[in-house]
């Protein structure tokens, strides 16, 4: 389940912060003096983003009526611990969210001026049972994302204006069982948006920050696979032949995240 995802992610960042802050504790000297260097140098990082949107219109394609519905929702049926019923949760999953792994570089421009520029894949996933117990489902929201981000700097803080770019952005949802197997892919178009950044170096090589991504996708096509008892139908379809939707800005992709960057 994503939830248990969720929170091995927030407990490397927790760590991750503690750590570093153990480190700069040990001399509190070399602690007051920390700066952000303006010099060339790679990193690597990692975040959580928290999305704007749960997908909930996207049109999911149902397998027993050959038509499609809203609402990209998963119920997960399980034993909760210290019961003996069964209880049906339901999990969502969020375009823009929600860990981010990043590997980039950072460039002196002028006094103060920096330029960073970074590639990394950006994804959500739920799995688990299907409400109705004849099998399991599967969803994701992934993205390859290109950030380009100029900083002013000011001892150990930095503020940075700049824009994200959002590659091929995809959303699968499977459903499998004894006797059937269904897979959707829909597809979004490249994706421009704004970003706004802000970081605060807690060691001499280790920073922590926050994010606000504005950016919205539009909608292109869903290919659907659907075998059931041995035969099955394929078939491609864009966003136009739906009709009552808008595919321009269909998704809002835009999150607002926490991340750890370690520059070497």
């Amino acid at each position: 389940m994503k939830t248990q995802l969720n929170s091995s992610h927030f407990l490397f960042v927790i760590i991750s912060f503690i750590l570093s802050s153990n480190l700069i504790a040990q001399d509190f000297r070399t602690k007051e003096k920390l700066v952000f260097e303006n010099e060339f140098r790679y990193f690597i990082e990692g975040a959580l983003h928290k999305g704007t949107d749960n997908t909930e219109n996207i049109p999911l394609y149902a397998r027993n009526g050959d038509f499609f519905y809203n609402g990209a929702v998963i119920e997960v049926v399980q034993i909760a611990p210290g019961s003996a019923f069964d209880q049906t949760f339901k999990d969502k999953i969020e375009a823009g969210g929600y860990f981010r792994g990043s590997f980039g570089a950072e460039f002196p421009v002028a006094e103060n001026l920096a330029f960073s520029t970074a590639i990394g894949f950006l994804y959500d996933e739920v799995t688990g049972e299907l409400g109705d117990g004849s099998g399991r489902a599967y969803a994701s929201f992934r993205t390859t994302q290109i950030d380009f981000i100029g900083f002013y700097m000011y001892k150990r803080h930095r503020i940075g204006l700049g824009g994200s770019f959002h590659y091929n952005p995809k959303f699968d949802y499977k459903e499998t069982g004894n006797n059937f197997q269904m897979h959707g892919v829909y597809r979004f178009s490249n994706a421009l948006g704004a970003v706004i950044q802000y970081d605060y170096l807690v060691s001499e090589n280790t920073s922590l920050g926050i994010r606000y991504t504005d950016i919205a996708y539009d909608f292109d096509n869903v290919s659907i696979s659907d075998i059931a008892n041995g035969s099955g139908d394929n078939f491609t379809t864009s966003c136009a032949d739906f009709l009552v939707f808008n595919c321009d800005d269909f998704i809002d992709a835009s999150s607002i995240s926490a991340h750890l960057t370690y520059r070497f």
